[in-house]
């Protein structure tokens, strides 16, 4: 048995070799040099590894196998050559300064034939030759790995590891020969095994580089059912360890457990590979792991971006168009749930209300999409396939003008599924493409989510652009009612005083104007840009005081100044703003209580106090709350945007508003103006007459 340990390791690899030249064979389609020199390295592998095995056999010269291995190497060295330069034609590679390299591998094989034929050079000559070759074929294999391409790198590897396994061995081999004069026994009986070792990955390269291009095809079914066979043997290789042990044991029914532990374990066997779960999921795993993939994502992810690209489209038909493309599809139906119903959005090349669809939407969807299933619905109906959810076969139409059954969530987003017609690019609906309707179905989820959340965002902004302009406009009305009711008020009192008669007018064209300007901005959906002009600021003070008489407790005013402070500001903005703070305390202070109005100017500012004794707010209120726009603690009788646009203006002017406050303390807004010229950006300034 030892005896036939080392024919046997070189017989298996000439039989290694001449597969995989009957492969090549069977797979060209076209001729180039790679694929002839790949070719002729098979052949002289094979006839060099069965040369060795006859020689370990019959105990001819080992010259015949020294001759037989230096062509191999001479050949391959063309080969891995011809591959690191890319040559096209074999004079390329004989022009090449790296061809003398090969020159000397032919040499050896020239002087080895020679020396078969006339008696020359000492063999331990030639045992040196060959340590050479070995160092030359690793030369080879470092130059073809370094100068690869990065995407070529993967291909490569598989022949570099088996090629370097080979030289090595060879360089191991003839060192000790070169330094003993005489070939170890064991190191020549074990080389067979190395080379049909190497064998399988110089496939792998041969499938993998395009510029070999044989791609070499191996059945999947041969893939599968060697791997069946492949575990089965390991299986009962463990059942027959675990029962020769039982038998060691010696125990007196050893025997009989052995024989029931293997038929045990035999009926398992049986049962696991009678399994349909279990071979489907095999196969499934070969197809991933050892297959070309059927789709080329690169370019199906640079399609499906594209598709989502159409601006003319509305986004359902740029989503319905991505999911059909990779598929060819020649009709389909996009449904998005809305108030708990699925309801087409879009369609093409179909009926949207078709009863076939309605049913498949009303029956399958919801199901779909709770467990996340893709449906193929011809298989459904004939029964091959098994979905987590009960159905009922007979309602399915038939003939189903819809194929597959593809359901599109998101965690609180989109909801729906895609209605799609027979895939023309495929035969049947394997894990492949469902995979693929997977990625697309979370890709477009996410793509309408996005989609619809902007339309909702869209729409609230709309709404809330609204509700401002209508908030600062009716803060303009409140100021016209505000007139009104003071001439109201006034009007028993005062009806047979002309001077009250022409006050009256004055309100009346004052308010009308108001109420003119109100309408204008409600026309335009905008409210209009402030007008700057040159007002005194104590004269508008006291207006809007003795408009705000109206309310108790009535605001009093002390000017502190003794002189005219003019302003250059939009004078009805600047009334309106002190009309809402002066109305904000009194509306936080009881009627008995008491709402002053100061001005002053201290040092380059120009003071306006507002100071009330009502309620008061919190230090947490003033800090997050009171200057923002439409928070307000009156509840439905405000809106909050008082102190915000009395905040603004006066920043606009250079200021700063302060607020001093504490419940049951009342209230101190301060707002300081400089008194200095016009800034360059033109906001109001305080003048100083």
């Amino acid at each position: 048995m030892e005896f036939l340990l080392g024919p046997v390791g070189y017989f298996v690899a000439a039989t290694g070799f001449a597969a995989l030249l009957l492969l090549l064979l069977t797979t060209y389609r076209q001729v180039n040099l790679q694929k002839s020199l790949l070719q002729l390295v098979c052949v002289s592998g094979a006839v060099w590894a069965g040369t060795t095995g006859l020689q370990l056999i019959y105990g001819y010269p080992l010259l015949f196998s020294l001759v037989t291995e230096s062509l191999f190497n001479g050949v391959l060295s063309l080969l891995l050559l011809g591959t690191i330069i890319s040559a096209e034609r074999l004079s390329e590679v004989i022009k090449h300064k790296l061809m003398i390299l090969c020159g000397v591998i032919f040499l050896v094989a020239t002087l080895e034939i020679c020396r078969l034929l006339v008696p020359f050079l000492h063999q331990k000559v030639f045992f040196f030759a060959h340590l050479c070759q070995a160092i030359i074929g690793l030369w080879f294999i470092e130059n073809l790995y370094r100068r690869s391409h990065r995407q070529e790198l993967q291909a490569i590897k598989p022949i570099c590891l088996g090629l370097g396994m080979i030289y090595g061995y060879n360089f191991a081999l003839y060192a000790d020969a070169f330094l003993t004069n005489v070939i170890a026994p064991s190191f020549w009986d074990g080389r067979g095994w190395i080379i049909a070792t190497a064998i399988p990955l110089i496939v792998l390269t041969t499938r993998r580089l395009n510029r070999w291009a044989s791609r070499v095809y191996v059945s999947r079914d041969v893939i599968y059912h060697s791997t069946l066979i492949l575990v089965a043997g390991i299986y009962l290789l463990a059942m027959s360890i675990v029962s020769f042990f039982i038998k060691a044991a010696g125990v007196s029914w050893a025997d009989t457990a052995q024989t029931i532990f293997f038929a045990l374990s035999s009926l398992v066997l049986a049962s696991l590979f009678l399994s349909s779960p279990l071979r489907r999921r095999l196969k499934v795993f070969i197809a991933k792991h050892f297959f070309a993939n059927k789709y080329e994502y690169r370019q199906e992810w640079i399609t499906f971006c594209a598709s989502l690209e159409h601006h003319e489209r509305s986004p359902y038909d740029n989503a319905l168009a991505a999911m059909r493309g990779p598929f060819g599809c020649t009709a389909g139906l996009l449904a998005s749930m809305k108030n708990g119903r699925l309801q087409a959005v879009s369609h093409d090349g179909c009926a949207a209300a078709s009863p076939e669809a309605t049913y498949l939407l009303e029956h399958l969807g919801l199901p779909a999409i709770e467990h996340d299933w893709i449906i193929d619905i011809e298989k459904l109906k004939a029964g091959y396939e098994v979905p987590p959810f009960s159905v009922e076969h007979d309602r399915l139409p038939a003939p189903a003008p819809f194929s597959v059954l593809v359901p599109v969530h998101s965690d609180g987003g989109f909801q729906g599924v895609f209605l799609l017609s027979r895939p023309t690019s495929t035969d049947t609906v394997d894990w492949e493409d469902r995979d693929l309707m997977h990625a697309i179905g979370s890709q477009l989820a996410v793509y309408l989510t996005m989609y619809e959340a902007n339309q909702k965002l869209a729409e609230s902004q709309q709404f809330d652009t609204f509700n401002r302009m209508s908030s600062f406009l009716v803060h303009d009305l409140k100021n016209v009612v505000a007139q009104l009711q003071l001439l109201s008020r006034n009007a028993a009192r005062h009806k047979h005083n002309p001077e009250f008669i022409d006050d009256a007018f004055d309100t009346v064209e004052s308010a009308v104007n108001r109420l003119n300007n109100v309408l204008s901005q409600l026309r335009s959906k905008r409210i209009d840009a402030d007008s700057t002009q040159h007002i005194e600021i104590a004269p508008v003070i006291a207006q809007v005081c003795q408009t705000r008489s109206v309310q108790e407790p009535c605001p009093v005013f002390r000017d502190l100044t003794h002189e005219p402070i003019s302003l250059d500001a939009n004078k009805e903005r600047f009334e309106n703003i002190l009309n809402h703070l002066i109305q904000n305390a009194q509306d936080a202070t009881d009627a008995q209580g008491q709402v002053d109005i100061t001005l002053q100017v201290t040092g380059n500012h120009c003071q306006i106090d507002i100071t009330d004794n009502g309620h008061g707010m919190s230090q947490d209120f003033i800090q997050h709350r009171l200057f923002k726009p439409f928070d307000t603690t009156k509840g439905n009788a405000g809106m909050g945007i008082g102190a915000y646009d009395a905040k603004n203006m006066i920043e606009q002017l250079g200021g700063h508003v302060t607020v001093q406050s504490a419940p049951e303390q009342g209230t101190r807004f301060v707002l300081e103006v400089p008194l200095s010229t016009r800034s360059p950006q033109k906001n109001p300034t305080i003048l100083k007459e």
